[in-house]
């Protein structure tokens, strides 16, 4: 017992014994977090607008079924209203011909294709509400 007290005494002197002294080793290194900020990815929607009609090419007089939706990122949405206009003398300027509560991801409109020029290209746009954003695109069709 008495020779591993003595050699743990031996072993622990010159530990103590060993200077403290810092001021000529200069400044003491510190390891310190360093925060790199790094660009996060801004996703930005893309949005579509798909409208189309169930015949291009209506006889006179028939009915032409008009569908829109809008797509964000692919996917239809809804719970919003559509507005379609299309060229009509007894409509007022500015009123849509149409506006629906679009549900299930689409909105449909009937246009009735009487009183429209034969041969002659009849233009509709298609109009979405959004999150304050206004997104609109267009079909039409043609009566024979």
């Amino acid at each position: 017992m008495k020779r591993t007290f003595i050699l743990i005494l031996i072993v622990m002197l010159p530990i103590s014994c060993a200077s403290n002294d810092t001021s000529s080793s200069g400044p003491a290194a510190s390891i310190a977090p360093q925060i790199v900020s790094s660009p996060i990815p801004v996703h930005t929607a893309t949005f579509e607008i798909v409208a189309w009609v169930d015949n291009p090419e209506p006889k006179l007089g028939s009915r032409v079924i008009l569908y829109g939706s809008l797509l964000k990122d692919g996917v239809h949405l809804g719970g919003m209203a559509m507005r379609a206009t299309w060229p009509d003398e007894n409509q007022e300027r500015g009123v849509p011909n149409c506006s629906v509560q679009v549900i299930y991801g689409s909105g449909v409109c009937i246009i009735e294709s009487e009183g429209f020029r034969s041969g002659v290209y009849v233009p509709v746009t298609v109009t979405f509400e959004y999150q304050g954003e206004i997104y609109s695109g267009q079909t039409g069709f043609t009566p024979r």
